[in-house]
């Protein structure tokens, strides 16, 4: 069975005034996602999901309203989905709406899937364009977008791939605490001043890549005497994006430039991993720093 990602709620409303009339046309069925059709088979969203379009009269008088099928262009389509290839793959009924003032329309919409197993896999957009008819060139029109997936949507491919690279991960982060004692305002490199630096070691038989970014120490206690940034502006972190061959190890070495407001101090943060569609899967390695007067 197809399952309805998301029905948007928000009020599309279009609408115009003519000689002290007011011509105006709205519809909730604005932004509808579905995934798992199947090619060669029929869905009728009223039928399945007790869905239908819906158009209103925003107007103050009797309209005439056609309801047409319109395939958008590739920049109308919100990526990855790509133009429905033919406006014979959905249909609407009723297509001719008579409304009065205030008064909704429903109709059904269906999508007909070509029985061609080409399409598998791959992500389409529609449209529903609502107009009226008979009001000249001040005519209201409004533009509902269909979404569909020919097998899985882009929302649960994403949400699989996450899991499996969550799954994946076999890593650590070496030291857990990377203690920098001599520090000086201005540039400072822990790992050629110091021979202090970061290991990310990678466990596993696949590839690994994390993005590492220094942030504000939060959530845990902060050692007698130190202070925790919020401003992490003059950390650097090198390579800030980490790609660590299967059963390997890379170095992630910190490049510091600190303000001269931080001379004396010691100073606290913390270096976060992710992934690089931008999961944190990692907050808890730890920088000191000693600055020198």
């Amino acid at each position: 069975m197809p399952t309805a990602l998301g029905a948007a709620l928000l009020l599309a409303v279009v609408g115009v005034v003519r000689a002290g009339a007011t011509i105006g046309l709205s519809s909730q069925f604005v932004n509808v996602a579905m995934e798992n059709l199947e090619p060669g088979k029929s869905y009728n969203l009223l039928e399945l999901r007790g869905l239908p379009y819906t158009v209103k009269n925003r107007g103050d008088g009797p309209v005439e309203v056609l309801v047409e099928i319109t395939p958008p262009t590739t920049q109308e389509c919100l990526a990855p989905y790509e133009p429905m290839p033919d406006a014979s793959w959905m249909s609407v009924s009723p297509s001719r709406l008579r409304l009065d003032a205030g008064e909704p329309g429903f109709a059904a919409l269906t999508i007909d899937v070509p029985n061609d197993p080409k399409f598998v896999g791959r992500h389409f957009q529609g449209q529903v364009w609502a107009h009226t008819l008979g009001t000249g060139l001040l005519a209201a029109g409004v533009r509902s977008n269909i979404r569909f997936s020919i097998g899985k949507g882009p929302e649960t491919l994403e949400a699989e791939a996450h899991e499996k690279q969550m799954v994946a991960l076999n890593y650590e982060l070496w030291p857990a605490a990377l203690y920098v004692t001599k520090a000086r305002a201005g540039a400072y490199e822990p790992a050629k001043e110091e021979g202090r630096q970061f290991v990310l070691t990678n466990r596993s038989e696949e590839p690994l890549e994390l993005v590492a970014t220094a942030v504000a120490w939060e959530r845990m206690g902060l050692p007698a005497g130190y202070e925790a940034p919020k401003d992490l502006s003059w950390v650097k972190i090198e390579p800030a994006t980490v790609k660590v061959d299967p059963i390997s190890l890379e170095r992630v070495r910190l490049k510091l430039d600190i303000p001269e407001q931080y001379k004396g101090k010691k100073l606290a943060f913390l270096i976060q991993l992710s992934l690089p569609i931008g999961t944190v899967v990692n907050r808890t390695n730890r920088v000191l720093v000693e600055v020198a007067p």
